[in-house]
């Protein structure tokens, strides 16, 4: 009998350090573990723009759908094309609309995921326009930011994503066109088109 119980004892005394020595482990191993979890950054998802544009005589009309966050800003802009500019050169995108803006106007994302609708002035049918619309991250409210960051930095895989320079900072914006033609042209009138990424 005592024979067993000087085993057992001796066993305990073996098995003691062993436990405790486990614990240290198993405590510093999950230490570890929890430095991990905080490194870890989920990727951030590409964002979609789509928007429409329908024309009329005198005004266009502009609907979007969106993944940008509810309260975004996007600004809409109607821009002359010089008059000697052929409509072959703005197809191809061989020439720029002039600096002046002929009509504006700034629409908010909406809840359900929709871009406030606008209708914007269309100040001659016999020019040519390009219609932009432009999502700049600088010009949004700290909620927007927090998911586009604050120079856009979520914003590089999205389409339509048009990076830009300023005050030596590099920022990214969404920017998408269409071009209004001559009422005589085709999309000149009674035309739906659908404004594309400008291409890098």
């Amino acid at each position: 009998m005592q024979d067993w119980r000087r085993k057992w004892v001796m066993a305990m005394l073996c098995v003691i350090p062993l436990i405790a020595g486990c614990r240290v482990i198993v405590v510093d191993e999950s230490k570890e573990t929890s430095k991990v979890e905080q490194v870890v950054q989920k990727p951030s998802e590409a964002l979609k723009l789509d928007a429409k544009a329908q024309l009329f005589k005198k005004s266009l009309l502009i609907r979007g759908e969106t993944t940008l966050p509810e309260g975004a800003i996007i600004d809409v802009q109607l821009k002359p094309y010089p008059d000697d500019a052929t409509s072959l050169q703005i197809i191809r995108t061989v020439v720029e609309p002039l600096d002046t803006i002929a009509s504006s106007g700034t629409v908010k994302v909406k809840k359900d995921g929709t871009m406030e609708s606008i209708t914007i002035p269309r100040p001659s049918e016999n020019k040519r326009y390009r219609l932009e619309i432009v999502l700049d991250p600088r010009k949004q409210n700290e909620d927007v930011q927090e998911i586009l960051g604050p120079l856009g930095e979520n914003l590089t895989t999205s389409s339509g994503s048009t990076p830009l320079t300023e005050e030596s900072k590099d920022i990214t914006t969404i920017k998408k066109y269409a071009n209004i033609m001559k009422r005589e042209e085709p999309d000149g009138f009674m035309a739906k088109l659908d404004l594309v990424a400008f291409e890098q």
